[in-house]
């Protein structure tokens, strides 16, 4: 439990996990400053001198999660490798790392453009953003897959489109209460979906 009253010269990296947890447990609206103080054992002048208003310290977190985020998918595609094989593997490991859970309720990202988009003082288009580096990442692990010579751009398109979406759904299911075996069905669609792009 942290300590109500931490010293000044305090880990910034260390509160800002705590407060991501806490916001990622109660979202924006329900988290108070009193909550950031309790949890963070941070006198408030501190936390606003250090972090600024509520706003931007939300604003912080969510560029913060969202560069870990983009970060942590960057790894599984380079881990995934080339073909249909590829994806396939990209899936396992999302099982294995990055699958969201009930637990985590869903990804921090997609929790709050739902119930904050277009509000976050300097990052209002926090939603689109997100889905724009997603949509990017996962067309680069689609497009390893198009056998040589075959590659359609709509194609492509049209089946990162749905694999983004397919992970954006997974994350809302997660913040719904999936548990691990509903989340293992979600994806065990998904590679029976992507069995039928080797025709």
């Amino acid at each position: 439990t942290p300590t109500r009253g931490r010293p000044r010269h305090f880990d910034e990296e260390t509160v800002l996990d705590e407060l991501t947890a806490l916001f990622w447990r109660k979202g924006y609206s329900q988290t108070t400053v009193a909550d950031l103080v309790e949890t963070s054992g941070v006198h408030k002048p501190s936390l606003y001198r250090t972090f600024g208003t509520k706003n931007e310290l939300f604003a912080t977190i969510l560029r913060r999660y969202f560069a870990t985020q983009m970060d942590m998918i960057d790894q599984l595609v380079e881990l995934a490798g080339p073909g249909i094989e590829g994806i396939h593997s990209f899936l396992e490991q999302l099982k294995s790392y990055g699958a969201p859970s009930a637990d985590q309720a869903g990804c921090l990202l997609i929790n709050s453009s739902s119930e904050l988009c277009g509000t976050v003082s300097g990052f209002e288009q926090f939603g689109l953003e997100h889905r724009n580096a997603l949509r990017q990442r996962i067309r680069v692990l689609i497009n390893g897959a198009e056998a040589e010579g075959t590659t359609s751009d709509g194609l492509t398109d049209q089946r990162t489109e749905l694999f983004v979406n397919f992970l954006l759904g997974l994350n809302v299911a997660a913040r719904g209460g999936a548990d691990e075996t509903e989340i293992g069905r979600i994806i065990d669609a998904m590679h029976t979906t992507v069995d039928t792009w080797n025709h």
